[in-house]
């Protein structure tokens, strides 16, 4: 004979385990849906510093190369004249050198200190995997 009892629960525990997976999938959609509006703010940003970067660059670049072009011409033309001019233009040429390593050194050096791409998105799926993880286990311990 079936027991009524547990045909009884069995249609009761129907609605709230629909229920219980309709609230789970909200929230886990709620999460996503904050995650990648996380993201996307980062995504923006990280676009936004890009470009000013590139632009200040490129402005920095043909000022200063301008600049150079002119002071080296206006150094060499001044002791053009004298046994001292390939020293000179030698002498500029080391100035060069090793503006361009020491440039090249700070370059490196900020592409090292850039953040990852999408640090703070992923940090916060970490965590939320971190605390899923912590759910389960203890829904586990429960259900045993």
């Amino acid at each position: 004979m079936a027991d009524p009892q547990g045909g009884g629960s069995a249609a009761s525990s129907d609605p709230s385990l629909f229920a219980s997976l309709r609230s789970f999938w909200s929230v886990l959609l709620a999460i996503l849906y904050t995650r990648l509006d996380l993201a996307t703010v980062e995504l923006q940003a990280q676009g936004i510093r890009v470009v000013k970067l590139l632009l200040a660059g490129f402005i920095a670049v043909v000022a200063l190369i301008t600049a150079f072009f002119f002071l080296n011409f206006w150094i060499i033309a001044a002791f053009w004249s004298t046994p001292y001019r390939l020293l000179v233009i030698g002498l500029i040429f080391a100035v060069y050198l090793l503006g361009g390593i020491i440039a090249a050194g700070v370059a490196g050096a900020l592409a090292k200190a850039w953040p990852g791409f999408l640090s703070q998105t992923i940090k916060e799926l970490r965590r939320d995997v971190e605390g899923l993880s912590v759910l389960i286990a203890k829904d586990k311990e429960v259900t045993k």
